[in-house]
Parts: structure tokens; sequence; C-alpha cells
């Protein structure tokens, strides 16, 4: 069996390359295999030197206005269908690879076309949270799916999923309406309507989940992320929207008991009233 031609596409925020848990092991994997190719892209205000760059199958390019995580990865998803490779990979700088994970992503056991996405098991703080079931809207109370291809509703997280290049091409890449908080939400979701499998690896990696931390959370950044869920659930899954203004009443209340910084939950709040105005 060939083994398949994979663009990966990593993108930085104010993060030096050293920095980068696993920029070793991808630097010795993209030596050994050439016919990949890893396209970084720094969002940060500064250039920085990337040692590696002048290797012929990596390529750094910076993006000081922070456009966000959805046009990142339609420069690369451009780049795969310019160099004709099968899968996408989408990377970030809090997810820590292994070997194991490059080399099941090297071999192609599920090359059926139903299968469009491939995604390890994520786990933060010894919890996994990813993938999880998405039947239902996705709370404190999350489970799991088996490892292996199913057809169950699936969501995960961005980094490490692996993406069947004609796929992505055929729902128009990555949308814009998502730049950053929610673009993975939206992303499973196009595999659902489209009637397309997932296939979870029996591979398990550790990624430092930002949103989990207020304490460190800028009120710009979480006013991004309910902004982002609000438009999901007014544009998107708009059945499940009842549902979040449960949660957001919940979340208001939880914060207000347990987080230092007041304007967190008066933000939740505000964004439960402004959407509970928007119900039909």
């Amino acid at each position: 069996m060939s083994k398949p031609s994979l663009q990966f596409v990593l993108v930085l925020y104010r993060q030096t390359w050293p920095a980068v848990a696993s920029n070793k092991l991808l630097s010795t994997f993209l030596r050994e295999y050439p016919g990949n190719h890893l396209l970084i892209i720094d969002n940060s205000p500064e250039m920085q030197d990337v040692p590696i760059v002048g290797e012929a199958n990596i390529t750094y390019q910076q993006y000081p206005e922070n456009p966000g995580l959805a046009p990142a990865y339609n420069l690369a998803l451009a780049e795969a269908s310019k160099h004709h490779h099968d899968w996408l990979v989408l990377l970030d700088q809090d997810t820590t690879l292994t070997e194991d994970y490059l080399a099941a992503i090297l071999t192609d056991k599920q090359p059926l076309d139903e299968v469009v996405c491939r995604v390890p098991q994520m786990f933060a703080n010894q919890k996994q949270i990813s993938p999880l079931l998405a039947d239902a809207y996705i709370d404190r109370h999350w489970h799991c799916p088996p490892i292996g291809v199913t057809n169950r509703r699936v969501m995960a997280i961005n980094s490490a999923s692996v993406w069947r290049v004609n796929f992505l091409e055929k729902i128009g890449g990555f949308s814009l309406e998502f730049p950053l908080d929610f673009l993975d939400h939206w992303l499973f979701y196009q595999v659902h309507v489209h009637h397309k499998k997932i296939e979870v690896l029996p591979i398990c990696l550790e990624h430092d989940l930002s949103v989990l931390h207020y304490q460190t959370m800028t009120i710009e950044r979480y006013q991004s992320i309910l902004a982002a869920e609000a438009r999901y659930y007014t544009e998107v899954e708009i059945e499940k929207k009842q549902r979040h203004l449960q949660q957001l009443q919940r979340r208001t209340i939880k914060q207000f008991l347990s987080v230092g910084n007041r304007s967190i939950w008066r933000a939740t709040w505000k964004s439960y009233q402004n959407l509970r105005r928007k119900r039909k």
C-alpha cells in the first residue's frame, strides 16, 4: 500500500519555533519523508527566524494582522490542491505530537472516500477532550466515540485532525464566518450534513486547551468565543439554540461563584440576554 501524501499546516501565535513542543519531531519526519510538506503560518506581530525553512518542503509565512485559523487553513488547502496532496493535517502550537501519531497518519488504512477525516484521541489534564459524540448539545457530560470508523455524529478540535483534501475542496474550504472559534464545530458539522465518516485513531495526544483557563484568558478573547457561539447556534445548528441558552445561564452562575475576573460572568450574562432576544 502506497503512503499518502500529507500537507501539514502549523499555526503559531506569539510562540517561537524553538518553543513548539513538536518542532524536532516534525523536522525529522519531514526530512525522512520529503514528499510531504509543512506550511508554518505565524500570526504573531513579529516575524521570526525558523532555521528549517531553508529546506525544500517547509514554508514560513507571517500575518501580523492575525486573521485567525480559517484563512491559514485555506492557504494550506490551496497548497495541498496545487501539489496534489491527499490529506491536510491541521496543527497548532498547543498539541504535543508523537512518533506513533505520525506513523498512523502516514499509513492510510481507510482509503475509502466515505472517510474524510481521521482524528487522534486528545487529552488535557488526563481527561479526554476530543473527539466527542455530537448527536446532542455538548456540555460537561460529554461522551466519546470508540476507536475506528464511525457513522455517529462526532465533533473534534482542529489540531491534529487529518482531512481528505478533495472533501475540503467540495465544501469550499474553511468558513471565514468562523475564522477562529467554533471553526471546528462548523467543520465537523459539514461531515455530518454530507453523510461522510470519521476514523478515530488508536492514538492519544496531549493538548493544552486554552479555553479552559478563565484565569489567564483576556476578556476580549472570551468575548470572541461568546460571539462565535452565538453565531453558530443562530446560523448553523439552530435547533440547539434553546439548549445553548440554558447552558449560558448555568455558566453565568458558575463563573459568578468561581471566577475572580468579574467581567467574565458579566459577558456570559450579556451574551445570554442578547441571544434570548433573537429567539424566534
